[in-house]
């Protein structure tokens, strides 16, 4: 369960971060979801990747299938991994177990 990650970790390292493909929906999903969790918790959120250097690189859409939820749903993560490398994010106390 990923809001139990962020209610015991104020740091989650992850490394070897894919660039995301639309038909890998169920990955996608779980990354959408894995965010949200972390976010509400405040955590911070250090990525390593080779795979990708901007947020908005992390996710390849298929234009063909733009009217997809899981776009919409992931503009709004991607929004939020920008907000969490924000100095006004990165200030804000951790709120772990407090949930």
């Amino acid at each position: 369960d990923y809001l139990a990650i962020g209610e015991h970790y104020h740091t989650l390292f992850i490394d070897d971060v894919p660039r995301l493909k639309f038909h890998e929906v169920n990955l996608v999903r779980r990354w959408i979801t894995l965010v949200d969790a972390l976010y509400e918790c405040h955590v911070k959120l250090v990525l390593h990747t080779s795979a990708w250097t901007e947020v908005e690189d992390m996710f390849m859409v298929d234009l063909e299938n733009d009217h997809c939820d899981e776009v919409f749903a992931f503009d709004r993560t991607r929004s939020r991994m920008e907000e969490m490398r924000s100095e006004g994010y990165l200030r804000k106390k951790w709120v772990g177990s407090r949930l």
